[in-house]
């Protein structure tokens, strides 16, 4: 098992390889743990637990590269995740370890409270850069300062299906406005998924996407017109059927503009 680890909080060499014999199961004796500059004809190839580290700056202190053999150790079979819980519970520290399926900002935070959440981590132009933890999905014990918040670059790549654009054996800006409108109008239908969570940003964005529609449309093939057009009206019924009159809308807006969510979203 291979595992990317980033911690908030330094540990010398000792305690550090303390902790992964405890988290994974082995001897500290079978532990071998070296700087990444470090000499490394001495190491012992044949540990059981092998982790390259150095050192970083700002909220993020720590970087480990950590192989441990697949025969050892409870914790292996349930990879990074298991091991990035076992290690933050026993240093009290925070644990990071990549969202490869999402913005490559996007980390999973092990914390030493048990919670597990997306993170957001940025890094500065500095060289070395210096690391800062913007966003959290959950409250921290590690990053207090950090905003919760549902993050954005998680919520666009959910998954959420779009039945009836899927159908249309089109293509051109007009189709892609109409399936960013029925993500939203699916979305809203569902309640809010994966986890009843929206952000106004992103619900400014989907109704800019109908903004965008309704100008496509006019541009589109004339061939095109009668099945976007009887798409577009399928999307708009079920919107207005899930939204009501939002009186503080402007006047003069388009009509999807001047409506809200009747099962709202949490944030």
């Amino acid at each position: 098992m291979i595992a990317n680890l980033l911690i908030s909080r330094r540990l010398d060499p000792v305690a550090l390889a303390a902790a992964l014999a405890d988290a994974a199961g082995v001897p500290v004796g079978r532990v071998d743990v070296c700087r990444e500059d470090g000499d490394q004809d001495a190491r012992d190839w044949e540990a059981d637990v092998l982790c390259t580290y150095h050192y970083l700056r700002g909220d993020v202190a720590m970087s480990l590269d950590v192989y441990v053999r697949d025969e050892e150790g409870a914790n292996c079979t349930s990879g990074e995740p298991g091991l990035a819980a076992a290690l933050a519970e026993r240093i009290g520290a925070g644990m990071l370890y990549p969202d490869d399926r999402v913005d490559p900002s996007t980390y999973w935070l092990a914390d030493p409270g048990g919670t597990v959440a997306r993170i957001r981590l940025l890094a500065s132009e500095d060289e070395p850069p210096v690391y800062m933890v913007d966003a959290v999905e959950a409250p921290s014990l590690t990053f207090p300062h950090a905003k919760v918040t549902p993050l954005a670059e998680v919520l666009r790549e959910a998954p959420v299906p779009t039945p009836l654009t899927a159908t249309l054996d089109l293509d051109g800006p007009a189709v892609v406005s109409l399936t960013i409108w029925e993500r939203l109008v699916r979305r809203m239908a569902a309640g809010w998924p994966p986890a009843g969570r929206y952000l106004p940003e992103l619900y400014g964005e989907d109704l800019r996407a109908r903004d965008g529609l309704e100008r496509e449309f006019a541009t589109s093939p004339e061939a095109e017109r009668v099945v976007l057009a009887a798409a577009t009206a399928e999307v708009d019924a079920l919107f207005r059927e899930l939204t009501e009159e939002d009186r503080a809308a402007p006047a003069d807006a388009p009509w999807w503009h001047t409506r809200r969510p009747r099962r709202p979203w949490t944030d």
